[in-house]
C-alpha cells in the first residue's frame, strides 16, 4: 500500500518574530525542517514525500534541506498557498492514482517519532483515518463573556486532548472530504487541519484511542 506523506511548510512563523522563517530556523546541528524530513526518511512505511513551501524558498529547500541532508524520498517541492489548508491541497492536488493514503505532518514538527508514524499507518488500515492528540496537563477554565467560571477541567480522566499530527487518511476520504466541506465548491478546506472527525491516537503511558463521530465521542484504552 503506497503511503504518501505532505510536509506542509510555507508558513512564515510570524509569532515567533525570528529573523528567519521557522522551517529553516537551526535546532542543534540542522535546520527544524531537516529534522522532521529524517524522520520521515527514515520510517520504512512511508514511500514518498511532498514537501510544500513558499514559492520564494523552492530553490533553497532543494539545495540545503533536501540534498544537503540526503532526503531522498522528497520526490517534489512544490509552492503552497497563503494557508496551511491551502497548501494541503496545492499537494493533493499531484498525488499519483496509485497513492492509497495521504499522511499530513507539518514541517516545524520535527518530534514525531518512529512509533507515532507506524502506528498511524497500521491504524488507518482498519479506521479510515488517525490524527495524533496529546493529552491536555493544565487546568481548563470554561469561562463565560461577564467572566464567571462555568466549568473546571483538570483532565484526570484523560478525556480532554490538544490535536497534533500527523494526521493520516486515506487519499479518496481525504479529496471528498475537502469537496464535502468546501463553501464554494473550489475544494477550499474550512475544516480546521483537515480533521474528518473519525478516529484520533494520543500517547500517555501508551497509546489510547477516541472514537469522534459526529461530535459524539468516547474513550478507551487500547
Amino acid at each position: 500500500m503506497k503511503v504518501i506523506a505532505l510536509i506542509p511548510a510555507a508558513g512564515s512563523g510570524s509569532r515567533m518574530r525570528a529573523k528567519e522563517k521557522k522551517p529553516y530556523l537551526s535546532l542543534g546541528d540542522k535546520p527544524i525542517l531537516a529534522h522532521t524530513l529524517s524522520e520521515f526518511e527514515q520510517c520504512s512505511l512511508i514511500n514518498e514525500v511532498i514537501l510544500i513551501v513558499s514559492k520564494d524558498a523552492i530553490d533553497y529547500c532543494k539545495t540545503s534541506i533536501v540534498e544537503a541532508f540526503k532526503v531522498k524520498k522528497v520526490n517534489k517541492v512544490i509552492a503552497g498557498g497563503p494557508r496551511r489548508q491551502d497548501s494541503v491541497w496545492e499537494g493533493l492536488k499531484i498525488l499519483k492514482d496509485d497513492c492509497k493514503l495521504v499522511m499530513v505532518h507539518d514541517g516545524v514538527r520535527p518530534f514525531v517519532s518512529q512509533e507515532i508514524l507506524k502506528i498511524s499507518v497500521h491504524e488507518t488500515t482498519n479506521s479510515g483515518a488517525t490524527v495524533v492528540a496529546v493529552p491536555v496537563k493544565d487546568t481548563i477554565k470554561i469561562v463565560s463573556k461577564q467572566a464567571e467560571v462555568l466549568e473546571t477541567h483538570c483532565n484526570k480522566g484523560g478525556m480532554l486532548a490538544i490535536l497534533n499530527e500527523p494526521a493520516l487518511y486515506y487519499e479518496n476520504e481525504l479529496i471528498n472530504k475537502n469537496s464535502e466541506f468546501s463553501d464554494d465548491n473550489n475544494y477550499n478546506l474550512k475544516f480546521i487541519d483537515n480533521d474528518v472527525l473519525t478516529m484520533y491516537y494520543y500517547s500517555q503511558d501508551g497509546f489510547y484511542k477516541v472514537h469522534i463521530e459526529f461530535w459524539r465521542n468516547y474513550l478507551y484504552k487500547r
